[in-house]
């Protein structure tokens, strides 16, 4: 009966963006039933649930049979874990961000009678429960800080004796250094350099004093690596990091690939120096920002227009990039136009005879595009504006972008970045 209910999890231990079978097995048949999933990252508490009724052996399969109910309906793998929420009574705007990589996210995963809301409805008895991990650090791989010269950040290595394939990982105006990603990529066998470049250490406390040399010296510093391939380095950034991403595939021979998310295809907010140049910036028309009765802010239109002067000048001349360039875009970004930028950007290289892009446009995706079955977070703090902003994007919608965008991201970078790769091409 239902007191002697399983619960299989399978597998128990895995990368975050590997997907997990649940089962639930020696329930009454026809039972209906709510499984629920929680977990705590530091104070922040996020949990989901959803509706199942068991079939006529008394089993509940996850990957196979819908959801009636709760946080997602319909046949959803891993819809326990993208449709996560923030725990009721917590402030508004928490993000689920990976802060220490030598630790997993650990999921309690528990099976209640009846259809429950359970975000409301805490403390009550589980038939049956199971706990897993979801680690963004793969086994072996090896995370070194960097603070040599003015470089800061982490190198992450997987294991083995290399050489692997070099890759530059960045975020965006938040500033600081976020490393969930970087772990990812290292556990996916990419030697990868979480760089921070604002906001961090002793680097600048903003955007305003950033430069382009900065990252020059960091592709080189990795170049030089022994156990990195010294051919080339591929460039993941996301919002102001997919900007820098754009810039450094124009006027950087070192980088090989770049993948730009979520990103205009201008330089925002403050000129950017390199060399003896300086690339002038469209400028953020305070104005222009919308706040609500909470006092969220939305900053969707907030940049001056740069398909005009003297807007048009911020263009970063994608047309003269030495490398292929992956845009991901959704086309429900409240912070930034990506998908507009992005289409902009490949006229401009089409119009020079370049067809070496990749355009990877979602519907119903908002701006915080993340590895797969990372929850959507449609409202956060952006410490560039020091407010709340809206993000955009539809949970489910939004969800379908990160596991779509993914693997796609992964296999440009091999293909484009790692000289094996290649060679096994050949063969």
């Amino acid at each position: 009966m239902s007191s002697q209910a399983r619960l299989l999890v399978t597998p128990a231990k895995a990368l975050v963006d590997d997907k997990v079978d649940i089962t639930v097995e020696e329930l009454a048949p026809r039972k209906p039933v709510t499984l629920h999933a929680r977990l705590s990252e530091g104070t922040a508490r996020f949990q989901s649930y959803a509706h199942y009724r068991a079939d006529d052996t008394g089993r509940v399969v996850v990957a196979k049979q819908p959801s009636l109910g709760g946080l997602y309906t319909g046949v959803e793998q891993m819809g326990l874990f993208w449709s996560m929420q923030p725990s009721p009574g917590q402030k508004p705007g928490l993000r689920l961000r990976k802060k220490d990589v030598s630790t997993p996210f650990l999921v309690d995963l528990s099976v209640h009678n009846g259809h429950l809301n359970v975000m409301e409805e805490q403390n009550r008895s589980a038939l049956v429960t199971s706990r897993l991990e979801r680690w963004y650090l793969g086994k072996g791989v090896e995370r070194i800080p960097l603070k040599e010269g003015r470089l800061r950040g982490a190198l992450f290595l997987p294991p083995g004796e290399g050489p692997f394939p070099g890759v530059i990982e960045m975020f965006g105006s938040s500033g600081g250094l976020a490393n969930y990603r970087s772990a990812l990529l290292a556990s996916r066998g990419f030697a990868t350099l979480g760089l921070a470049y604002f906001g961090y250490d002793d680097l600048p406390k903003d955007m305003s004093d950033v430069d382009l040399d900065y990252f020059e010296e960091a592709a080189d510093w990795l170049l030089s690596h022994s156990k990195v391939q010294d051919h080339g380095v591929g460039v993941v950034g996301t919002s102001k990091g997919g900007e820098i991403a754009l810039a450094m595939a124009t006027y950087m021979k070192q980088v090989s690939a770049a993948v730009a998310i979520s990103s205009y295809s201008a330089v925002t907010y403050a000129p950017l120096r390199y060399k003896d140049m300086v690339l002038p910036c469209a400028r953020c028309m305070v104005d222009q920002i919308e706040f609500t009765g909470d006092g969220f802010a939305n900053i969707h239109n907030q940049l001056e227009d740069i398909t005009t002067e003297p807007g048009i000048h911020a263009y970063i001349q994608v047309e003269k990039s030495h490398c292929p360039i992956m845009f991901v875009a959704g086309e429900d970004d409240s912070m930034a136009p990506a998908s507009i930028h992005a289409k902009s950007a490949i006229a401009r290289m089409e119009a020079h005879g370049m067809t070496d892009f990749t355009l990877l446009q979602y519907p119903g995706t908002g701006h915080l595009i993340e590895p797969p079955y990372t929850p959507h977070c449609g409202l956060f703090f952006l410490s560039a504006f020091r407010t709340y902003v809206y993000a955009g994007g539809e949970p489910k919608a939004h969800a379908s972008a990160q596991e779509d965008s993914w693997p796609k991201v992964l296999d440009f970078l091999r293909r484009n970045v790692d000289k094996r790769e290649k060679y096994k091409q050949t063969l």
